[in-house]
């Protein structure tokens, strides 16, 4: 019995040495789905074979995505995943939020950050159960700022009612030079109402006597992101001499232009 244990524990390592050298060979584009998670798995459950948990979580999740946004408590209801794989796997998911973090830390022109903005926000409030507004900071060389994400808002946002000097006060007090803010639908669909473009420009205004420059407004939705400077809009949404039928116009057409990630 001990025998047969060992080969079968011997078989195992031999698949995993497999598996890794495959990947330092070929990379991640070579690998099934399941593979990648049977490569995470392998990271933070020894000894045993995970290719049957892996299959099981993509039946469950439907892809990575799926697996690294499920709760906790969900994951743990698979077989084979415990405390430890549930909370590794979390933290997969946390440590891509902070990558896209740290894109936005290195200095770039204009079009390349708001690339790494709409990554950053989507990978990290798009599965927010509940409204949020954040808040980011970037310096003279658009880098954001150390501690320069702020969550303004969190449960019903209504951007209606958003005090705008907060937004243009934490801003002073971070020193910055411009700003972006985002907040999510949990709906799932990301196009603005009327009140976020009329947000958006009010926030605009506010950044004008200060030489506060403002680049960008995203609307994460569950498996898309609009952006009002992306939608060649941004600008002109300041203008008060637009009536509000022009307005809905244009947030209605975002539906179409969201970028899908």
């Amino acid at each position: 019995m001990n025998s047969e244990k060992a080969k079968k524990q011997h078989g195992g390592e031999g698949h995993r040495k497999r598996l890794r050298e495959k990947y330092m060979r070929s990379g991640i584009s070579a690998f099934a789905d399941y593979e990648i998670v049977e490569l995470c798995l392998m990271l933070c459950i020894p000894r045993i074979d995970v290719k049957p948990i892996a299959k099981e979580l993509i039946k469950k999740f439907q892809n990575l995505r799926g697996i690294l946004e499920a709760p906790v408590e969900e994951l743990m209801k698979v077989k084979g995943i415990g405390e430890s794989a549930a909370t590794a796997l979390k933290l997969m998911k946390d440590v891509i939020t902070v990558y896209h973090q740290n894109e936005l830390e290195i200095a770039g022109d204009k079009v390349s950050t708001i690339d790494k903005l709409i990554k950053y926000f989507k990978s990290k409030i798009s599965r927010e159960k509940s409204e949020v507004l954040e808040l980011v900071c970037f310096d003279t060389q658009l880098r954001m700022i150390p501690d320069g994400c702020v969550r303004l808002f969190e449960g019903s946002v209504n951007t209606a009612n958003v005090d705008i000097r907060k937004i243009v006060e934490i801003a002073i007090k971070k020193g910055a030079s411009s700003i972006a803010i985002a907040h999510n639908h949990p709906s799932g669909m990301p196009n603005p109402s009327f009140e976020d473009v009329r947000f958006t420009r009010k926030v605009s205004e506010a950044c004008k006597p200060i030489n506060l420059n403002f680049i960008e407004h995203i609307v994460v939705g569950k498996n898309a992101c609009y952006s009002f400077r992306r939608d060649g809009q941004f600008d002109s949404l300041y203008d008060d001499s637009l009536e509000e039928s022009r307005l809905r116009g244009r947030a209605r057409v975002a539906e179409d232009k969201a970028e899908i990630a």
